[in-house]
């Protein structure tokens, strides 16, 4: 039976080790495995945002400095709400006793909790209502306290609890949550715990879980899916190892070489196992199609690669040059992710060429002909059946199908520029989430959880105490005020006025700068002189203007940066004194906005490297603009439905856009591949060869579009929104890609290639 076809020549010639020495290729591979896999447990877990930066970016820096001259620390924010009113003895007198417990906490920094207690002193023991009247009074007549730490509805108390470090949020909480359990306040009070530490750490971990349960759940679809299509189980298995092998030899790679495992370096899996997966059913369905003219495994599976080793190479090299093309983007996680599912996709690859050959040759002969060499099963038949009609209304109705998907592809385009760039970490929680629901609860009541600043630094030490100065900040602040997202600001002005009672805080700043001197010493030794430090430094050179928002998107702060920058512009601030955006939503919007223009540059280099591929893959250039098109209308019409529904574009859809490249043009490489391969061997020419096309190969199309499509289906149940995001938009993605191959490709090709003209 092997005569029937000649033995694979190199390139194609590494498919023969797994042919003549199966047993110790798989032997090789399950031992690379498992060293690759045990790197994995060195894997250390990284979920900050702030590393989507690089160390050296001016806003860590900043941020770092800021550490050093403010005391600035990341914030966990405890709430206690009670509809009846949290202005009473008891409550306050709890809420006092748990703030000292607070303070005995690991791994917080106690001098700095700020409270209602920071304004005034509490006794200890019970508290009459006149006494919780008057400490609400005093932190009413506190400017740096004022409906911060009690809610202006007098419904809520807030407690700002500052972190050593951020991966202390989880923990902190936790030991917090045992304080309240043990029910310490009046019964009808609820609590909230929110902030972006905790908001962050706590994605880490589910993201973990997510993972844990969503890929494996998602494995096991496709296994099944993938077990109707073929029938024999030891003809799925191999399929399934290489996308499992290669996610470990990936996974390992990633942590052996000390990469941390990011929020994007935990997607890997979910993009590499759809991608791995993609060749092996191609490979397998063909092999499923020829084994019955065949009868030998040997023959079958030679004359399988010599047909498809092209079209999976070359589909292999665009996915792999797509993710590869990551590295441009100027965002440290975002290139890891880029370059090791690169790694992957070739890895996938080679466990095709070499893993399968060698597993099918261990299986029994005799098994594969009773499975595979009798009549067509019924879902087969199914499938051909719909297929044969698909290509006929593709064909028979040339003019009308690209009509449509120009239509379509215009509509699309308005979509496209309604597209918003914006991001939020409280928003990966879906709605009604715990932490989500705390988040709205505490912006809704007080000033907002979003923090943010505008970092003053004067040339000389004590300019910022000059009046002028101090006029420009209340200015700026008065500006701040009319924003709608801004809750609250602070700065050391406040301080300055806080003795006063003019009829501006314009009018309250001292004309002298010794005056503003002595306000801000004074206020420096007062009880809450823990605050005042933490907005400007003794020597009066650098200040701290705090921003508190109620809105953490992107678009929220982007809008209050256009307003002081648009302001500054017509009455800038007295010479000498500089200003520079700083916090963590602020470093979110940075990262944000890198990412995006770094995306967008990867995306047209790649965009341009694919087609110059297509070129020399089908060595012409019409043919390689007609493989463009379905991956070109998969784009259009993904990100213009994107942008009319009002869905923002955050960071899985700017990553979706590279495997839109990656996997849209797959299904046209091998399209187009297996369609000029035909006419070559058809005497009849281009009608005969797209009948062929819709049988096996369109069978092979279908399977993978399916299989993928529906296998990655469970993702639309994820807890965290950017695993429904990729989970969704991976299925219209595959889908598209394949309608748009089926139907457009050969209506074009019928509509455009003459008869008589070889596809060359």
């Amino acid at each position: 039976m092997d005569s029937k076809v000649a033995p694979l020549t190199f390139p194609h010639g590494m498919v023969e080790l797994g042919l003549r020495w199966p047993k110790a290729v798989l032997l090789a591979a399950v031992v690379i495995t498992l060293a690759l896999g045990a790197l994995i447990y060195l894997a250390e877990i990284d979920t900050d945002p702030e590393n989507m930066l690089p160390s050296d970016d001016p806003v860590r820096t900043l941020n770092r400095s800021m550490r050093t001259d403010f005391g600035t620390r990341d914030i966990l924010v405890v709430a206690v709400v009670d509809q009846s009113g949290v202005v009473t003895g008891e409550h306050l007198a709890a809420a006092s006793r748990l703030i000292d417990e607070i303070a005995l906490l690991d791994r917080i920094v106690p001098e700095g909790i700020i409270s209602f207690k920071s304004a005034a002193s509490v006794p200890e023991g019970e508290l009459s209502q006149e006494e919780a009247d008057q400490i609400a009074v005093t932190v009413d007549e506190d400017p740096l306290l004022a409906g911060k730490v009690i809610s202006p509805d007098r419904l809520g108390l807030a407690i700002y609890v500052p972190l050593e470090s951020k991966d202390a949020a989880n923990g902190v909480a936790s030991a917090i949550e045992k304080i309240l359990d043990r029910g310490d306040v009046p019964d009808s009070a609820t609590f909230h715990l929110a902030g972006l530490p905790l908001a962050e750490e706590a994605f880490g971990r589910d993201m973990f879980l997510q993972m844990a349960l969503l890929a494996p759940l998602a494995g096991l679809l496709v296994f099944l899916l993938m077990f109707f299509f073929f029938r024999k189980l030891t003809l799925v298995i191999p399929a399934m190892l290489v996308a499992m092998f290669s996610v470990m030899w990936t996974m390992g790679l990633l942590a052996g070489t000390g990469f941390t495992l990011h929020i994007m370096s935990s997607m890997i899996p979910i993009f590499l196992m759809p991608i791995a997966i993609l060749d092996s059913i191609h490979i397998l369905s063909e092999f499923f199609d020829l084994y019955p003219e065949y009868q030998d495994r040997r023959a079958t599976l030679r004359a399988v690669y010599k047909e498809l080793f092209v079209p999976i190479t070359f589909t292999t090299i665009t996915t792999a040059v797509a993710f590869a093309s990551l590295a441009l983007a100027p965002i440290p996680p975002v290139q890891v992710f880029g370059l090791f599912v690169a790694f992957g996709v070739f890895s996938a690859w080679l466990l095709t060429m070499i893993m399968i050959p060698a597993f099918v040759m261990v299986l029994s002969e005799d098994g594969l002909k009773r499975s595979l060499a009798g009549n067509e099963p019924a879902q087969v038949r199914v499938i051909s059946g719909g297929l044969r009609r698909l290509g006929r209304v593709a064909t028979k109705r040339n003019y009308i199908i690209p009509a449509a998907f120009l239509l379509l592809a215009i509509a699309a385009v308005p979509g496209v520029f309604q597209i918003n760039v914006n991001d939020n970490p409280v928003r990966w929680f879906k709605a009604g989430s715990e932490i989500r629901a705390a988040s709205e609860e505490l912006n809704r009541r007080f000033p907002g959880t979003y923090n943010a600043s505008l970092v003053l630094e004067a040339e000389k030490p004590g300019m910022l105490a000059n009046p002028e100065v101090a006029f420009s900040v209340a200015a700026l602040q008065s500006l701040w005020k009319g924003i709608d997202v801004v809750g609250q600001t602070t700065s050391y002005v406040d301080v300055v006025t806080r003795d006063t009672v003019p009829k501006s805080a314009f009018e309250a700043i001292p004309e002298d700068r010794d005056t503003i001197v002595r306000s801000l010493e004074s206020a420096a030794a007062s009880p809450s002189g823990g605050i005042t430090a933490s907005l400007i430094t003794q020597d009066f050179r650098r200040a701290n203007v705090q921003l508190v928002m109620k809105n953490g998107d992107n678009q929220a702060m982007q809008r209050v940066v256009d307003r002081t920058e648009a302001y500054l512009e017509g009455q800038p601030l007295p010479a000498g004194i500089s200003a520079e955006w700083a916090g963590e939503t602020y470093l979110n919007l940075v990262w944000q906005n890198k990412m995006v223009s770094g995306m967008l540059k990867a995306f047209l280099a790649t965009f341009g490297v694919v087609f110059i591929l297509m070129v020399v893959l089908f060595r012409s250039l019409r043919w390689a603009i007609l493989a463009m098109l379905p991956m070109s209308a998969t784009i259009l019409l993904v990100y213009g439905v994107v942008g009319f529904s009002g869905r923002d574009y955050d960071m899985p859809l700017a990553v979706l856009s590279t495997l839109v490249l990656g996997i849209g043009v797959d299904f046209a490489i091998h399209f187009i591949q297996r369609y000029r391969d035909l006419v070559k061997a058809s005497p009849s020419g281009q009608s005969v060869a797209l009948t062929q096309m819709f049988e096996e190969p369109a069978r092979a199309l279908t399977r993978n579009a399916l299989i993928i499509a529906i296998g990655f289906a469970p993702m639309a149940f994820a807890a965290l929104v950017p695993y429904i995001v990729v989970g969704v938009l991976l299925a219209a993605i595959m889908l598209l890609s394949w309608l748009a191959s089926l139907l457009l490709l050969p209506a074009v090709i019928a509509l455009f290639v003459k008869e008589a003209k070889s596809p060359a």
